[in-house]
This record gives structure tokens, C-alpha cells and sequence, in this order.
């Protein structure tokens, strides 16, 4: 193990993710918010990871996981990380991971480590916690990422404790600002978080220089991670309005992102359009209604089969044009069933192959997990990733 990812709150989907980009012998399952790396840190390109948090350095691992005892033999080993002959005041953290512990045991350890690092002689300044894990606001705003911070990791897995150090973290000011700045946004046909688009593109394991194509491109989402990623984006729409939303977000991302890279866009019904070269696909499909309460079942089965039918027409429509041997990562709904809590699935999932389409089945979870949903929301968004057979 060289390194450690923290998973954010959509771990299956994280995941996947990383299996798609890295592959899954890559990767061990620490516990339920860490999974341990074969690749260096280095390695990883991190910021274009949509669902992982945090990335960590290994630094040492203790064969019993028992906080007291863990508490005693750490101290040093921190204490020598941390002891670092840098001019003016340090910064550092702690976070806790799969210990069923109270705050005020991290904070006590916290606080025995300020005071022999200041008896040392080094200017030390401890950012307290409120929960057992910093969240990235406090790693971030209090520069614990570089040579005058450090957030340190203790992880417990089932019979282990490990060692990490953060070298990496989310920029959460950074998808705020690309979600909630953006000039034209729509609820009516859905938000897609900056997030989970990153995560359908890396789904769709695009090709240094393919084009990527959203054929439900709405107000741009998927469009503006491409081109951050410095990907060729490609996007249609059956709404005018909606590819005029789309050129104003581009046009403003690259004002405010100083990206100078063309998107093609176009006007066109994604069941009957013929569009020009693209080499892979990754998209939000049609959710079809959006509700504010739990519908009658009737109204929500009419739903059901209004999105199965277009979706479809979908897929029907783009098998030949789709390059053999490359990927479509989707996003189709789902529903959320409150009485057997679980989710209802679009039907055509049954019948992918009379489709024309072959399933890509992931090793790290299963494919049945694979949905983006939050409390209280009616309409999930189930994760699929297809090539064509």
C-alpha cells in the first residue's frame, strides 16, 4: 500500500470510478470510507476525481487496532512528521477513521501533540475538531495541505491501524463556484452536481483527444468538466433553449476558468439524430417527471414506461453510430421505493442485449449499487456503463 483515498458519501459510485480509471487490482477496501492504493500518491491525478475526498501518503501500519494502544505508539511517529525545521507557524490536524471513539480522546491526543511539538521549540497552531474527520472547508481554508500543514490520517481497518497523511483535498469553493455561479441553471430538467459529471465522464474512459458526447446536454454540465479535463465536448439537445443555456456556461467558463477550448453544440432530438464523429458518450438521460411528493402509482408507472420508451429510442437510435469498443456512461432514473426501500428500475434494463448492448460489470462493488440518490428525493439516478455488442 502506498496510498489511501477517502470516499466521499457516494461510495459504491466512487468507487467505480476509480476502478474505471485505474483498474481494480489497484485497490483494497480499508473499511467503509477508505480504500488503500497500490499507486503513489503522485500517480493519482486526483482533482479529476468526481466521488473520492481525500487522498493520503501511506506512512505505517500498526497490527492491532485498539485506541489506547494505538494512542501510545503513535504519538512519536506523528510527532516526528509533524517536527518538520520550517520558518514561522506550523498548522496541523487529525482525523479519525472506523474508531468508535468519543471527540474528546482525538481531541486530547491532539492537544498532547501541540504541547511537546511547542516544547520543542516550533511554532505549532492545532485546528480543533468537531467531528472525528476534519471536513475539507477546514483542511482547505487552514492550508493543512503543504509545507506548513499537515492533516494526519489514523484509519482503522479490521485487524490494522494505519498511518496517512493528506496530500490532497477536494476544492469544494471550486464545484461550488462552477454549480451555483454559473449563469443559466434550470431545476426543471434536473441539477446535475459538477461531481457526479466528472464521474460519468471518467465512466467513460475517453481517450487522450476523443470527443465526448452528451446527447441530453441540458444547461452544460457534463460539457464544462470536459473541457476542464481538457477533453474535446460535443452536445445536443431537444430544447433550443437549453443549448442556448449551454453556450452561455461555456462561454462564461471560459471567462472565469480561462479555457480556450471549442465545443461543438447542437439542436437535435437524441431518438432521431444523426450526429457528426464523437468516440464515447456520457450523459444524464431524459428523468422524465420530477415530484415534489410521492406520486400515485399509477401516474408513477406512466412515468416509468414514458422514460423507458424514449430511452430506448435512445439507445436504438445511437448503437451503429457508437464506435465498437467504446464506452456510454449513463445516468437514467430510478425510483425511489419506500416500501420495499429500494429503487425501481427503468425496464429496458432487462434487455440490454435485444438492445444491442453489452453490460461493463465492475469487480469492486456490484452494478445494482451503483445509484446517486439523496434523502428525501423521489427521482435516484441509476449509473450504467455499455458498450455496443
Amino acid at each position: 500500500m502506498k496510498s489511501l483515498l477517502v470516499l466521499g458519501r457516494q461510495k459504491n459510485i466512487a468507487l467505480s470510478e476509480l476502478e474505471s480509471l485505474y483498474g481494480a487490482e489497484n485497490f483494497t477496501r480499508i473499511n467503509d470510507d477508505i480504500v488503500g492504493c497500490e499507486l503513489n500518491p503522485e500517480d493519482i491525478d486526483f482533482h479529476r476525481l468526481g466521488g473520492s475526498v481525500k487522498l493520503a501518503s501511506f506512512i505505517r501500519e500498526y497490527n492491532y487496532t485498539d485506541w489506547n494502544q494505538v494512542e501510545r505508539s503513535i504519538t512519536n511517529e506523528i510527532i516526528n512528521l509533524l517536527s518538520l525545521p520550517i520558518e514561522g507557524k506550523m498548522q496541523f490536524g487529525i482525523s479519525s477513521y472506523g474508531f468508535d471513539i468519543q471527540l474528546g480522546k482525538l481531541r486530547n491526543l491532539s492537544l498532547i501533540l501541540k504541547n511537546k511539538i511547542k516544547n520543542s521549540g516550533q511554532s505549532i497552531r492545532m485546528i480543533p475538531n468537531q467531528e472525528l474527520q476534519l471536513n475539507s472547508a477546514q483542511v482547505i481554508h487552514n492550508k493543512l495541505i503543504g509545507q506548513k500543514g499537515s492533516e494526519i490520517l489514523i484509519i482503522k481497518s479490521r485487524f490494522s491501524t494505519i498511518i496517512a497523511k493528506t496530500t490532497e483535498e477536494q476544492n469544494i469553493d471550486s464545484y461550488s463556484m462552477r454549480d451555483y455561479n454559473r449563469p443559466f441553471r434550470d431545476s426543471r430538467v434536473g441539477m446535475l452536481p459538477p461531481k457526479l459529471a466528472q464521474i460519468l465522464i471518467n465512466l467513460a474512459k475517453p481517450a487522450d483527444n476523443d470527443i465526448i458526447l452528451d446527447p441530453f446536454c441540458g444547461t452544460g454540465v457534463i460539457l464544462q468538466e470536459a473541457v476542464i479535463d481538457n477533453l474535446r465536448a460535443y452536445g445536443t439537445d431537444i430544447d433550443q433553449r437549453m443549448i442556448d443555456y449551454s453556450d452561455g456556461n461555456l462561454k462564461w467558463l471560459e471567462k472565469a476558468h480561462k479555457i480556450d477550448k471549442p465545443v461543438i453544440l447542437e439542436l437535435g432530438d437524441a431518438t432521431n439524430h444523426e450526429w457528426q464523429s464523437f468516440d464515447c458518450v456520457a450523459c444524464e438521460t431524459y428523468l422524465g417527471q420530477a415530484y415534489s411528493s410521492y406520486p400515485d402509482k399509477l401516474v408513477l408507472n406512466k412515468n416509468i414506461q414514458n422514460c423507458d420508451t424514449i430511452i430506448s429510442k435512445f439507445l436504438m437510435n445511437i448503437h451503429d453510430q457508437l464506435p465498437k469498443g467504446k464506452y456510454m456512461a449513463l445516468a437514467l432514473p430510478a425510483w425511489d421505493d419506500r416500501i420495499n426501500k429500494s429503487f425501481i428500475s427503468l425496464p429496458l434494463l432487462d434487455h440490454l442485449e435485444d438492445l444491442g448492448y453489452n453490460r461493463l460489470r465492475f469487480s469492486i462493488i456490484q452494478d445494482e449499487k451503483l445509484f446517486y440518490h439523496r434523502p428525501g428525493q423521489i427521482v435516484a439516478r441509476q449509473l450504467i456503463v455499455i458498450t455496443r455488442n
